[in-house]
């Protein structure tokens, strides 16, 4: 899908472009002054050292003498176009500087701007070989997120990529809120440090209390530490990594099929009237305290429900009916029907 150029970069085309007039219309008026005056029967040297001086409006003495009506006439043409010529390459200059600087103020305010309206978003902190990850994953399926890096290098790689992002400490309260926590959904902390991700969890856990917050892990010993701060969820690449390799080993045609054809298997569920689907339990709903018999009941279609995630990240795989639902549980269940 094209992109619509953005207004600093038009600002720039059309600065440039009359940069590129000027500098040929000065280059000409040397050029056709250079050729008049040797046609006159000046030497070549002689003519482009007296169109120089004459442009620069210098006021050296002529090398050959301008006694007739036809080199005085070239002479006044010089003088005339050489000035439009070089107040244009000026102008332009001028224009291309401050243009540059008020379209990249435009794009900072146009940035500034969509941060200050996102809700319902993820918040990323960092933006390494995992946040980029996210960015993309988070992109193709439409869901809104904001980069936070203290890295203005990797923070101008996110806003190339297309992304929202603005340079911070995500360890700070101040940069939390100009990310509005306050809105969010969720944050994923995926910085290669653990102990700055310990920080960035407890930082955001005293900020929002009931926010869900993922965090990474290199060290599997940083695990009690990120769950003592207050991560729901926390992510050791390294485990997943090894696991997913494992899969490939032991099933290989399973493994590809699930890495590389995720989308279509997706699709295709739809297409048979099937559809994994999350069902949250909303505290003081009319789920909480229910147990997963009496959900199912409440719905009208046929599932299947094949884990609960509790608040804390544990997953108890396939519950039995009789399992009592708390708030803000997840029930993730394999649907064939129209969920009410």
């Amino acid at each position: 899908m094209p992109v619509a150029p953005s207004s600093k970069s038009i600002f720039l085309q059309k600065s440039m472009h009359g940069l590129y007039i000027g500098a040929l219309m000065f280059l000409g008026v040397i050029i056709a002054g250079t050729v008049a005056y040797h046609l006159e029967g000046w030497k070549f040297s002689d003519a482009i050292y007296m169109v120089v001086i004459t442009v620069f409006s210098v006021g050296y003495e002529e090398v050959e003498p301008v006694a007739t009506p036809m080199l005085r006439a070239i002479t006044m043409c010089i003088i005339v176009a050489g000035d439009a010529s070089k107040v244009y390459f000026v102008g332009s200059l001028v224009r291309f500087i401050t243009e540059g600087e008020i379209g990249k103020a435009m794009e900072e305010h146009r940035k500034s701007k969509d941060i200050e309206t996102i809700t319902g978003h993820a918040i990323i902190c960092g933006y390494g070989r995992l946040g980029q990850t996210l960015g993309r994953e988070l992109t193709a399926k439409n869901f809104p997120f904001l980069i936070v890096d203290n890295n203005a290098e990797r923070v101008a790689l996110a806003h190339s990529h297309g992304f929202q992002a603005l340079v911070g400490d995500a360890g700070d309260e101040g940069t939390l809120s100009e990310a509005h926590i306050e809105r969010a959904v969720v944050l994923a902390t995926v910085l290669p440090n653990d102990m700055v991700n310990v920080f960035i969890t407890l930082t955001a856990r005293n900020m929002r209390p009931d926010m869900r917050i993922i965090a990474r892990a290199e060290d599997p010993a940083t695990e009690k530490k990120l769950k003592q701060a207050g991560a729901n969820e926390i992510i050791l690449p390294a485990f997943v990594g090894g696991m997913q390799i494992a899969n490939s080993i032991t099933q290989p045609s399973l493994g590809s099929v699930l890495n590389e054809a995720s989308d279509y298997l997706k699709n295709d569920l739809k297409g048979l009237g099937v559809e994994i689907v999350e069902h949250p339990v909303v505290p003081h709903g009319i789920h909480d305290r229910k147990t997963l018999q009496q959900l199912l009941k409440g719905i009208e279609a046929q599932c299947l429900v094949l884990a609960v995630k509790k608040p804390d990240g544990t997953l108890l795989q396939h519950p039995p009916g009789s399992y009592r639902l708390e708030a803000n549980d997840v029930v993730t269940m394999l649907s064939h029907g129209r969920l009410i």
